[in-house]
């Protein structure tokens, strides 16, 4: 994993930039979710919710921690082994 693109692209003090380097984030793409979720309900013969869609929702951004959380432990672990190796 190249962690100079990942810190670049997430730059946590500045959310316009964020945006920009991942444009899964943008309004648009929720909206386009949103729609999405709408037909799926309506295919299955229930009622749409927008505390269903949030459910829905908040399991992917699990899943995005999730990755999140697995990147950062091999980095962490790449960089203990580099540092143990400098000893």
């Amino acid at each position: 994993m190249d962690t100079n693109r990942f810190k670049s692209s997430h730059d946590f003090s500045n959310i316009q930039k964020n945006l920009h380097n991942n444009p899964g984030y943008h309004t648009e793409s929720y909206t386009q979710q949103v729609k999405d979720y709408m037909n799926d309900m309506k295919s299955k013969n229930q009622e749409p919710t927008k505390q269903g869609f949030m459910a829905h929702t908040q399991k992917s951004a699990k899943d995005v921690w999730e990755e999140i959380q697995e990147m950062a432990s091999q980095v962490w672990d790449k960089n203990q082994d580099l540092s143990d190796e400098d000893q």
